[in-house]
């Protein structure tokens, strides 16, 4: 296999020469083996990327011949800029491939293949073909090439500046900045120690952007065959309202226009007979209608637009409709119809037709935040309702949409229960009742809920008893936490099958920072 070691020595690897050995290491710690194996997989992806757009090239230049083929006068020029378009596109493309055959020879001698190179990691065959420092000086060479592309390309599309800038910003061929703060030409950028994998990789790139705007170019030419054709096989008139629903007070606006339309005219709208021309109940730019909603219910309009022609005028009809409420906010709590102390109780606000981002909130009895989509709201104190009150930006003008007021309540008290692990390695919740003796030597804790609650609140255990009823009497083992002690489970482990004891003296703390008594939890060991 020939390698980079048969290349000659430029001047500028015989500056570094002491430091080959090191500067080598250095970059075998960034150029690992996954790393060029990353860049051969980019490269394999923009080969089929390439193939694609050469394929999507390929239906178009067939569809741009049978246009052609149907109208030669009026496509023929077109086809002919398309057709320059693919000899320029296909020469570039070219020179770029001869070079990727080049750097593949060097690292791996006259029998490489440039889609599967043994020396990926080889940091002096991209430099010797692409610098000219006792190089080929392929690097300039195509950098001149790719400019010239890229000036031709602009010609086509110069009307476009959106297509301009990308053509600009996919071929730049500018110095560029390393990370050490060094503007460098490119082709030094592209081929100074750049190991063969990565070098392969960016030419590949610049091929498949060669064929993506081949066919951008060819797409946008085969646009113009029809850009100043005029078609109309259809005229009707249209009302167009930005909602059909209108907060009273607020303000109605539907744009009333052709379909189609000569652009040398300009069609007169009537509504109800009358001209709709100066202020109030107008049209006011391009068709657009606007009347202020000062009654409630359901409101109906219609007109005509007169459209003048060599031959005559002709009139369009319309009618459309729009609906006035009454400004309406809809505020509703997603767990529940009251409201929490000590929690985060969830709710949703909103006003029809408004965005939210225009809806604004706030609360009296307690503190209104938004999360989110939705909103949080906590109550001040129990038995002091918080009334949400809304407001909604519409049109430029601040309204106020509505109000609701909640009950405010305690939590309600939780039930114990002891977690397990059913048969399926489910977590269980035991509440009382039958258990095996097995299964509840394998528990650790006692945890605690709100019983078929709509709501969710955490509780933490803070102490609990095991009351145990035995022939010598009562035995009372106390946890200071949820967890069970080992008192109490040698107590378990004592008991016969058909044995019971109680979990008594339940404290748990929940989320309003209330310590409460819960209920006691009888457990039958079967």
């Amino acid at each position: 296999m020939g390698g980079a070691t048969n290349c000659p020595e430029t001047p500028r690897q015989k500056m570094i020469g002491m430091m080959y050995i090191v500067l080598t290491a250095m970059l075998a710690l960034n150029v690992t083996t996954d790393v060029l194996n990353g860049f051969t997989m980019v490269e394999e992806s923009l080969r089929v990327n390439t193939r694609g757009a050469e394929g999507r090239n390929t239906n178009l230049y067939l569809k741009f011949e049978d246009l052609n083929s149907q109208n030669p006068a009026k496509v023929g020029a077109w086809l002919q800029k398309a057709k320059d378009v693919k000899k320029e596109s296909d020469e570039l493309y070219n020179a770029i491939q001869d070079i990727k055959v080049l750097i593949a020879k060097t690292a791996d001698g006259e029998e490489a293949d440039v889609e599967h190179i043994e020396g990926k990691g080889n940091l002096d065959a991209a430099g010797y073909v692409g610098l000219s420092d006792g190089g080929m000086g392929k690097g300039k060479e195509i950098k001149a090439k790719i400019e010239a592309y890229k000036i031709k390309m602009t010609e086509y599309v110069k009307a476009d500046t959106a297509k301009v800038s990308l053509l600009n910003k996919t071929f730049n061929t500018g110095k560029v900045v390393g990370h050490d703060g060094e503007a460098r030409e490119w082709e030094v950028a592209t081929f100074e120690m750049m190991p063969v994998a990565a070098a392969i990789t960016i030419l590949s790139k610049i091929q498949a952007d060669i064929r993506n705007t081949e066919g951008d170019i060819v797409t946008y030419l085969k646009s113009q065959v029809d850009a100043d054709d005029y078609r109309v096989n259809r005229i009707e008139a249209k009302v167009i309202p930005n909602s059909k629903y209108v907060i009273r007070g607020g303000k109605y606006s539907a744009e009333i226009a052709l379909v189609a339309s000569d652009s040398t005219q300009k069609p007169e709208v009537y509504i109800g007979g009358n001209p709709q021309t100066g202020t109030g109940g107008t049209l006011v730019k391009d068709g657009l209608y606007e009347t202020v909603a000062t009654a409630l219910g359901d409101k109906k309009y219609s007109g005509y637009i007169r459209l003048n022609s060599p031959t005559g005028s002709k009139v369009y009809p319309f009618e459309s409709e729009y609906n006035v409420g009454e400004p309406t906010a809809i505020i509703s709590a997603d767990q529940m119809n009251v409201f929490y102390a000590g929690i985060n109780n969830q709710v949703s606000i909103s006003v029809p037709g408004v965005p939210s981002t225009a809806v604004a909130a706030s609360a009296s009895g307690g503190t209104l935040t938004k999360s989110g989509n939705g909103w949080i709201v906590r109550p001040a104190k129990v038995g002091q309702p918080v009334v949400i009150s809304v407001s909604a930006k519409i049109d430029g003008k601040v309204q106020r949409m509505g109000e609701k007021s909640f009950r405010v309540k305690m939590l309600p008290p939780p039930v114990a229960f002891i977690p397990f692990q059913d048969d399926n390695g489910n977590t269980m919740k035991f509440k009382g009742g039958k258990m095996s003796k097995a299964k509840l030597l394998n528990v650790t804790s006692l945890g605690a809920e709100l019983n078929d609650a709509d709501i969710e609140a955490k509780y933490n255990i803070v102490s609990f008893e095991m009351n145990v009823q035995g022939a010598m009497g009562a035995v009372v083992e106390l946890s200071s936490g949820a967890h069970f002690t080992a008192r109490q489970m040698d107590q378990v482990k004592k008991m016969a099958k058909g044995a019971k004891f109680f979990i008594s003296a339940v404290k748990a703390k929940g989320p309003d920072g209330i310590t409460r008594d819960l209920p006691p939890m009888e457990v039958v060991l079967n």
